[in-house]
């Protein structure tokens, strides 16, 4: 795991599923606790994700965003991917071929929120 201030790369378990679901949700709940609001999860060594492991990626997201934060995918498979696509959540949990470019990714949609919440606040404050 690397952690920059509110921004954490985790990597996922080869298999995602039931069996691993409670340790992955404690350690999430702990990053959760110290202030994560920028999740990467690593998937490189992913091979098996079943619905248990979808649920908690979605209530993650869920969780991030009611706090102007992000959940992100990297290293998907191509086999996770097209699953991840049929399902269709390829927009809901995006994926980016590496943990360097969802690091970029969301540190620049931060800048962007950041950037338009600051218009939005000096227009409020202007009286437009």
């Amino acid at each position: 795991m690397h952690r920059d201030d509110d921004l954490v790369v985790a990597a996922l378990p080869e298999d995602v599923d039931l069996f691993a679901a409670e340790s992955m949700r404690a350690e999430i709940e702990r990053l959760l606790r110290q202030g994560c609001r920028r999740l990467v999860l690593d998937a490189s060594r992913t091979a098996y994700l079943d619905s248990t492991g979808v649920s908690l990626m979605l209530s993650w997201r869920r969780r991030l965003e009611e706090r102007q934060g992000t959940l992100v995918l990297a290293g998907l498979s191509e086999h996770l991917r097209r699953m991840m696509w049929i399902l269709g959540l390829e927009e809901i949990l995006p994926a980016y071929a590496t943990v360097l470019e969802a690091q970029a990714r969301v540190a620049r949609g931060l800048q962007q929120r950041s950037a338009a919440a600051d218009v939005d606040t000096a227009e409020n404050t202007s009286g437009v």
